[in-house]
């Protein structure tokens, strides 16, 4: 286990087994207080994780350490699978070793928050009276990792569905269920063990992640207001009269960037043609905040290949005010070797950090998807 990565939540130092990544969270899933509008009904509380036959049966067995998908049972008060139906028949998945962070659903919060107050989706309600009581209800939980049990909810196997879902009686279940936004929210399931005893029972880590453009820095609404007041529209008559937008200033901020740092760190390309500059601290933070000098500096810019753009555009990745590359958790071990990227390496990159750092500090802990704590 020396070279899996390793998460800090609550002063405890994990070793990550396994991940299961991206669950988005379906309108039919969450609290009927944020549905879409072009939906209806209550939706129902269980949460689908994939399919229970072929190789996936294999992936979400191995991952749960549990092998008896699509049990035929119900509780006969109710008629629905319970936690205590599911004791009784074996099917339970995990008991008291699921657990949701404080800290995680803060963030999430604070991430949505554009959302919950400039809707971009169609809601049926307006989500923005239900903000404060839900940031109440997270400030006012009690611990910082907050365990639950899960069990089989999946359809039986005479329905011949073969999908898997997964289910909690807890009460944490049902506050997820309510702070969560559907289509732009997923769920992230990490599988763990302490550092310190890594032959112990494994623990699953449940986080509720929002997309990257619903969040607040670049939310879709928030992003349309500057470019009507900020970007430049021209037309171009060689493309059928088309509208091109650019950014103030960016030939002149490409071209400083790759002047100065000519050389993608990871790929060492150095065709410009195939090198971005992209922004360390975003160009709409940087508009929005009427800092347009920061909007061009160069030292505020990154060469980058087209691939590690996108990683660093998007927060998996950033980088500590020595140039060390510090890789976040949301992706699987697969994406991080198909990458060549060792994400427990602490190699120090190219990336001409002096005179930088008050930009990198912005993108670790505004742009960056993980607490850069949890990592260092």
């Amino acid at each position: 286990m020396a070279n899996l990565q390793e998460i800090k939540i609550s002063n405890t130092v994990y070793k990550i087994i396994d991940a299961m990544q991206n669950f988005r969270a379906e309108d039919s899933f969450i609290d009927k207080k944020n549905k879409l509008s072009r939906f209806q009904g209550n939706g129902e509380a269980k949460k689908h994780v994939g399919t229970y036959n072929g190789e996936n049966k294999l992936r979400i067995s191995n991952f749960f350490n549990y092998d008896k998908w699509g049990l035929e049972y119900s509780d006969p008060k109710n008629n629905r699978k319970t936690f205590d139906s599911a004791k009784a028949h074996d099917g339970v998945i995990s008991e008291n070793r699921c657990f949701f962070s404080k800290e995680n659903m803060r963030r999430y919060l604070e991430d949505a928050k554009t959302e919950y107050f400039a809707q971009e989706q169609h809601y049926h309600n307006d989500i923005s009276e239900y903000y404060n009581e839900r940031v109440e209800k997270v400030e006012g939980l009690e611990n910082e990792k907050i365990f639950f049990s899960i069990y089989d909810a999946s359809d039986s196997l005479s329905q011949k569905q073969n999908r898997g879902y997964i289910r909690s009686d807890d009460l944490i279940w049902k506050l997820w269920r309510e702070l969560i936004l559907p289509s732009i929210s997923y769920l992230s399931i990490l599988k763990l063990v302490p550092k310190d005893n890594p032959n112990s029972e494994p623990l699953f880590y449940f986080r509720i992640l929002l997309d990257y453009q619903f969040r607040n820095f670049q939310h879709p609404k928030m992003v349309s207001e500057e470019i009507s007041k900020d970007l430049i529209v021209e037309n171009l008559e060689e493309q059928s009269a088309k509208k091109s937008i650019y950014r103030i200033g960016a030939d002149k901020y490409r071209r400083a960037v790759i002047n100065h740092m000519p050389q993608c760190p990871f790929t060492k390309i150095t065709d410009e043609r195939l090198l971005i500059a992209s922004h360390i601290k975003p160009y709409i933070v940087c508009m929005r905040n009427n800092e347009r000098e920061q909007a061009i500096d160069h030292l505020n810019g990154l060469a980058l290949s087209p691939t590690y753009d996108k990683l660093f555009d998007q927060g998996y990745i950033t980088f500590t005010d020595t140039g060390e590359l510090v890789c976040g958790t949301q992706l699987s071990p697969y994406t991080w070797e198909q990458l060549n990227i060792n994400p427990n390496a602490k190699n120090k990159l190219r990336i001409y950090p002096e005179d930088r750092e008050s930009y990198l500090e912005y993108h670790r802990q505004n742009v960056f998807q993980d607490n850069i704590a949890d990592l260092l």
